[in-house]
């Protein structure tokens, strides 16, 4: 029994394979177009891994399917030969399945290091391709009308195919690079922005014509027009400001993970013109050819895959010349008859809208300029509060099979998306003040203040509030410097009566604000610490953090016999306990584990001894060393780290620079430090986008 189940098992594949290979190629291929954008805005584990598992489902079927058709033999009737070329007609269309949708390039980062792997790869198939069009279409299709349209699609489909092979090749970071030896045309860019379509024509302006130098390489020309332009975005409100920063990092996203570097070219508009016409012209051919003996679930696949191809050559000419890309290539051209046409004449602005309106966020209430955006998360991890939290059964079950299963990563990013939260607006805009007023005006840092300190600076230039008590300090590393002023801020912030003194009723509007940001900085430095290590500058000190969180627990354990369950009150009695012993020196010990804690309470209680009218001042005080962590830890991150961060859609995850050039020059005449703004910003905005300050 078990041997005519199997007998028939393989029968059924034997008759089907290659009609589901084809099928789920198709389906593939329009669940990854529309799920491409979601890792944009959303680190939702689920979407991740449907992401992926649809990618690889893509090319497995699309390989299995070509690799089936070219080794199948000749059929024994002619029947059978006319079944088997329409069949091979699908060829054609495996391999466009194959070229992948004009928004999605690489999956990750080390598809580029792959890429001369993958270009052989992709080599093959297209030459299968072609030799099933030939031995199985044009050599035995008497008819010659779905020889004429197998011709016409393959020269479709191996386009595409090498497509996207070459915006895999190409690498950003070299033409980056080689774009700061060539000779660049003058930007002009439309002030102010005023909404994210502007912000996104003048960062794809600020792109067209710069070639994101000022991100890889921040020599500039002192007298060129770009610097002007670069000035005056700089000195744009930081709201507008933002949406040009967001829009750049978008556009760093479209060159490192979509196919944009050769879709918006002139050889990526006349493929997407012609597509739809030849698609077009191949369904009209086949509608003629004779189908006497073709099988019904063949003709129902082919009809399918056709219509497919069609819409989908429809939709991705929509999108290419809706695009704003489209509008910098245009706007690049001026003086042509094309931009006075299209621009001018204001064609190009009505499509459009035109294009929105059709936009699938429609359907969800969204605004279609709005997706490409930041959706205002952060990642927040705070250790004290998580020293004092319960695990449930389900959670340490996870954890568990995590382990043992080699699933750390996978249950890593479950607890990434967990620890997302929304950035209060006032927040968001005091800190982009805060940075714009770091890198301008009388209280400009140089470059040496940025790369080498992480907050002593900040404390230099604030130092007569001590009065001769004992000044702040700092770790010896930085990511245990981070830990140690966590825990210290968080000490702060909780204990005593800190909490009515600085942000209670009588306190100003201001200092609430300014106690809120150093919150959401100082739990978003520790949430990269402990769940993105690879975007903090120096060793990961996973073993120091692991043994502070212990003797967090112990610590919490030992006094704390009640069960609250409020966190927020579990966080402020853990504080209070660390308090209360380093008061009595009970916290002092010789065991290292404890050092850092007994450490950390001690800044605090030193922070908490200023006398009170200077409060407001050691708020401030905190408030700029965190903004100055923010700072080193964005401009020591790696390129690399921040493009790997871009695919992972943490926060503004949707947003990638390329080239927002503004106004500070520092001590070194030819240097800016607005790159370091671009990169704060993304950093701060959880983008950790490619941007690098040599």
């Amino acid at each position: 029994m078990v041997e005519t189940w199997l007998t028939r098992a393989v029968d059924f594949w034997n008759e089907w394979a290659i009609r589901i290979a084809a099928s789920v190629s198709l389906a593939a291929l329009v669940l990854l177009m529309l799920l491409a954008e979601t890792r944009r805005r959303s680190v939702r584990p689920g979407l991740t891994f449907s992401l992926w598992l649809v990618y690889q489902i893509l090319h497995f079927a699309g390989s299995y399917a070509l690799g089936h058709l070219s080794l199948d033999t000749t059929g024994e009737t002619e029947a059978a030969n006319h079944e088997q070329v329409l069949i091979a007609f699908w060829a054609p269309f495996l391999l466009l399945h194959l070229g992948g949708p004009d928004n999605v390039g690489a999956y990750s980062l080390d598809d580029d290091k792959l890429s001369w792997r993958n270009f052989v790869g992709a080599v093959t198939k297209a030459l299968g391709a072609v030799y099933i069009v030939y031995t199985k279409i044009y050599l035995a299709d008497s008819s010659g009308l779905l020889s004429l349209a197998s011709i016409i699609m393959i020269i479709i489909g191996l386009y595409r195919f090498i497509e996207m092979a070459i915006a895999l090749l190409r690498s950003l970071r070299k033409k980056a690079w080689d774009s700061s030896n060539k000779k660049q045309a003058p930007s002009t860019v439309d002030l102010p922005c005023r909404g994210n379509e502007d912000a996104r024509k003048i960062a794809q302006g600020q792109w067209q014509h710069c070639g994101c130098r000022a991100i890889f390489d921040s020599s500039v020309e002192m007298n060129s027009t770009d610097l002007e332009t670069s000035k005056k975005i700089f000195n744009l409100a930081w709201k507008e400001m933002c949406k040009v920063v967001e829009a750049e990092a978008s556009l760093m996203y479209d060159m490192l993970y979509t196919k944009a570097s050769v879709v918006y070219t002139t050889g990526g508009y006349i493929l997407r013109l012609i597509a739809p016409l030849a698609t077009s012209t191949a369904i009209v051919l086949f509608c003629l050819y004779p189908k006497d003996t073709v099988e019904l679930p063949d003709l129902v696949v082919t009809y399918i895959v056709l219509g497919a191809s069609l819409v989908l050559d429809v939709v991705w000419l929509v999108m290419a010349l809706s695009s704003t890309w489209t509008y910098a290539f245009l706007a690049a051209r001026s003086g042509t008859w094309l931009h006075h046409k299209v621009l001018c004449g204001g064609w190009w602005c009505g499509f459009r809208r035109f294009a929105m309106c059709l936009h699938p966020c429609r359907l969800l209430g969204e605004d279609p300029t709005r997706y490409k955006m930041w959706s205002d998360t952060i990642g927040r991890f705070n250790m004290l509060q998580e020293c004092t939290r319960t695990p449930g059964l389900t959670e340490r079950l996870c954890r568990w099979l995590a382990t043992n299963l080699g699933l750390e990563d996978a249950s890593n990013e479950y607890r990434i998306w967990k620890c997302l939260s929304q950035l209060p607006q006032d927040v968001k805009g005091l800190v982009f003040e805060r940075i714009k007023e770091r890198l301008s005006g009388s209280k400009t840092y140089f470059m040496k203040d940025i790369r080498a300190f992480w907050g002593q600076e900040a404390v230099k230039r604030r130092n007569n509030i001590f009065d001769g008590l004992m000044l702040p300090y700092f770790g010896h590393e930085f990511q245990e410097d981070i830990l140690l002023w966590h825990i210290a801020t968080t000490i702060y912030l909780c204990s005593g009566n800190q909490p009515q003194l600085i942000s209670g009723a009588n306190a100003a509007e201001t200092q609430r604000n300014h106690v809120k940001a150093i919150e959401v900085l100082s739990e978003y430095l520790m949430f990269l610490v402990m769940l993105r290590p690879h975007m903090v500058p120096d060793p990961s000190l996973r073993r120091l953090c692991d043994v502070t969180i212990q003797a967090l627990k112990e610590e919490y354990v030992k006094k704390d016999k009640e069960n609250n369950p409020c966190c927020a009150a579990r966080k402020q009695k853990l504080a209070e306990i660390l308090h209360s012993r380093e008061k009595s020196k009970s916290l002092m010990n010789s065991d290292a584990n404890r050092r850092l804690v007994s450490d950390a309470a001690r800044l605090a209680i030193a922070l908490q001894e200023v006398k009170a009218k200077k409060v407001k001042d050691v708020v401030e005080l905190i408030f700029d060393v965190w903004v100055d962590k923010l700072l080193y830890a964005s401009v020591r991150c790696t390129r690399e780290s921040h493009a790997r961060q871009l695919a992972r859609g943490v926060g503004l995850s949707s947003n990638r620079p390329p080239l927002l050039r503004p106004s500070m020059v520092l001590q070194e005449p030819t240097v800016l430090l607005t790159p370091v703004l671009v990169v704060v910003v993304l950093h701060v905005l959880a983008v950790q986008s490619v941007v690098f300050l040599p």
